[in-house]
């Protein structure tokens, strides 16, 4: 071989290998230079100080690694976000085919820290820095060949903790888990995505997804499986006050549509909630066994809403009134003194937005809640009024908010009372149609005590009450028909430490009516116009009832002739013959019979008035008073208290007139009563 060429092979080869040294010495040297090139430009890049630990960069097996990396705030000193770990494995020949491959990426130990300041979050100044001078854009419509494909994505032990310094609310996230098993965008391949999260307390939430860019056209796939509601407290307690908040959730929907008509949306699915638990201060306020969905679509562009069956078991909830405040509002938690979002939300719904909006469509075939139980208790009477409803079981089909619905209730009430109750009506236009009927049997009244007391100042010491109603309206106005029977019913005296809302002669009104069977039957009608702002449908119950009850205190030998089969003009006046001194047996027998309503309660007060000619002389008043005075032995000797009775002279009567004894009762209401 020649000497020049040996001596150029030479040259070549040293050339060689020092490029090679040079590219071997630039992969060694890529990561410290790297590094610190973050430490040192951090700022440039991202607009704040940046820190990593060390930088790893393989430029043969395309492999990236990072560990310690820290992202301050603006003021360089407190910690905005950081990281353990960021694992990137790529495959570099693939960008010779037009296409990014990642074949995995993983962060471990993600900790963010978010902080929102009225409106400006913490990380302001980011977007800001990468945010283009340019106010012009333009949009290349240049279809692209670049394909990009990423596997394997995983974030572990991730947290995000919240922090709003004007409405004062915090909340953290802990051990975030996330996996994307990977997803294409690019080319004329769909794309396709998956993505599982494992939550802290228990829960994983896997969505798969499918997207054609040229045919704009997607469907999207969720599963949320034991899902722990205790995941969300710290969230709920954003808006609500409580001690515990217990279930779980399984979540299964499915939406499939045109990217460009996102509302359009056809979605449907299924929502299964298990053992809901919602406790504060120490009581339970709502739960329930399970409750299923079953979604047959919802389109958001119709405001349509199609539901299969809505499932309730087991349900519990328990409702308790004071004076300023209930256990619902105890739950909801104070608002904030900023409250300027729904101010600003009021105020960009303007007029033709509202307008556009269309009306809520809603359908639910089926509805079955099974084996509920309602409790009301009411603090502000003057005894402790609790109430349970139990075994609450509701049934209905094909509810809509357009057109009619029917629906059947039944439950247990206390002291084993029955309550049924059938509804048919409109519920959009609820005042051109409704017909509602209640009935409740075998009620015990000793159960009702404390509103009777309240309202009269008389406890109910027994009784058995049952009720029936029936309530009709027809374009607002009201037709309703209350029936009453009331068996044994005992009153007791009425409370002096209780200032009563009516005076009513409650004791006395019900035993004045009862029957020769104990038994109380009576009706009490509605009626009006539900637009009326002066209508009140249990003001005019209270209304009829009291007038009946104050009519028969009034009036009690009307009322208790009729309890005693008597008839009411016999015992309203007696007749006597102006010359007549004694009594005849007939005048006997009805001073009898006032005497048995008088004794069948001690303040029915009687008052016979002698009604008679002038007296021509001093014979003719004796008689009168004579007289006067038999009628007053007989009603003593028949066991009438003396109090009970008084047996006077009226004025003289002009010729022509009835005479005798002209009979009107009382009912003398004291606090016995």
């Amino acid at each position: 071989m020649k000497k020049g060429v040996k001596k150029g092979l030479k040259i070549t080869a040293w050339v060689f290998g020092s490029l090679l040294f040079l590219f071997v010495l630039a992969t060694l040297l890529v990561s410290p230079i790297a590094e610190s090139y973050i430490n040192s430009h951090g700022e440039e890049l991202v607009g704040r100080k940046v820190h990593v630990d060390d930088v790893t960069i393989n430029v043969y097996s395309g492999h990236l690694a990072i560990t310690g990396f820290t992202l301050y705030e603006d003021n360089g000193t407190d910690v905005f976000a950081r990281f353990d770990t960021l694992d990137v494995d790529a495959s570099l020949l693939k960008l010779l085919g037009s296409t990014v491959q990642l074949n995995h990426v993983t962060l471990a130990g993600l900790d963010v820290n978010m902080i929102k300041d009225g409106d400006t979050f913490n990380f302001q100044s980011m977007l800001d820095h990468f945010a283009s001078d340019s106010t012009e854009t333009v949009q290349d419509t240049t279809p692209s060949d670049w394909v990009i494909r990423i596997h394997n994505i995983r974030i572990s032990h991730a947290q995000i903790h919240y922090n709003d310094v004007v409405d004062n609310k915090h909340w953290h996230l802990p051990d975030i888990n996330l996996r994307v098993p990977g997803f294409v965008l690019g080319g004329d391949e769909q794309s396709e995505g998956g993505l599982h999260i494992a939550f802290a307390e228990g829960g994983d939430l896997n969505l798969d997804g499918h997207y054609h860019e040229q045919q704009g056209t997607y469907d999207f796939a969720a599963s949320l499986t034991g899902f722990k509601l205790k995941n969300i407290e710290t969230l709920a307690a954003d808006f609500l006050q409580f001690d515990r908040l217990g279930g779980s959730l399984d979540l299964r929907l499915n939406a499939a549509g045109d990217i460009g008509e996102i509302t359009k949306s056809r979605i449907g699915g299924t929502v299964a909630l298990r053992n809901l638990d919602l406790q504060n201060k120490g009581a339970q306020v709502a739960g329930f066994k399970s409750l299923d969905i079953v979604i047959n679509n919802v389109n958001l562009d119709d405001n349509a809403f199609d539901i299969q069956s809505l499932k309730l078991d087991g349900l519990t909830a328990q409702y308790e009134q004071w004076a300023d405040h209930s256990n619902i509002d105890d739950l909801m938690k104070p608002s904030g003194e900023s409250g300027n979002s729904g101010e600003s939300g009021e105020a960009g719904e303007t007029g033709d937005t509202a307008a556009a909006a269309k009306p809520l469509a809603l359908t639910l075939h089926e509805l079955a809640v099974t084996d509920g139980s309602l409790t009301y208790v009411d603090h502000t009477l003057p005894d402790p009024f609790s109430f349970p409803v139990t075994k609450l079981n509701i049934e209905a089909t094909d509810l809509t908010l357009a057109g009619g619905n029917n629906a059947k209730l039944r439950a247990m009430l206390p002291g084993g009372g029955h309550l049924m109750v059938k509804w048919e009506g409109d519920i959009d236009h609820w005042k051109r149609h409704q017909d509602l009927f209640i009935s409740v049997k075998g009620l015990d009244m000793k159960q009702l005590s404390p509103w009777t007391v309240y309202f009269t100042g008389n406890p109910i010491e027994d009784g058995v009450f049952s009720f029936t109603s029936r309530n009709t309206i027809k374009n607002s106005n009201i037709n309703g028909k209350n029936k009453l029977d009331i068996y044994k019913a005992k009153v007791g005296s009425r409370r002096k430490d209780v200032e009563p809302q009516q005076k009513l002669p409650l004791k006395t009104a019900l035993y004045i009516l009862k029957d020769k069977d104990n038994k109380i039957l009576f009706d009490v009608p509605v009626t009006g116009n539900i637009d009326n702002p002066e209508f009140s449908y249990m003001k005019l119950v209270w209304q009829t009832l009291g007038n009946l009850l104050v009519k028969v205190a009034t009036s009690p030998i009307r009322a208790l002739g009729n309890a005693f089969g008597f008839g009411n003009d016999d015992l309203e006046f007696i007749e006597i013959e102006p010359q007549q001194r004694g009594l005849t047996s007939e005048q006997y027998h009805i001073l009898g019979e006032l005497a048995t309503v008088a004794k069948s309660d001690s303040l029915v007060h009687l008052t016979l008035e002698l009604q008679m000619p002038a007296p021509a002389d001093d014979s003719a008043a004796h008689r009168y008073e004579f007289r006067n005075g038999i009628v007053r032995r007989y009603l003593l000797e028949q066991g009438v208290s003396e109090r009970q009775i008084t047996v006077t002279t009226g004025q003289p009567v002009s010729d022509g007139d009835r005479t005798g004894y002209a009979i009107t009762s009382e009912m003398k209401i004291d606090e016995e009563n």
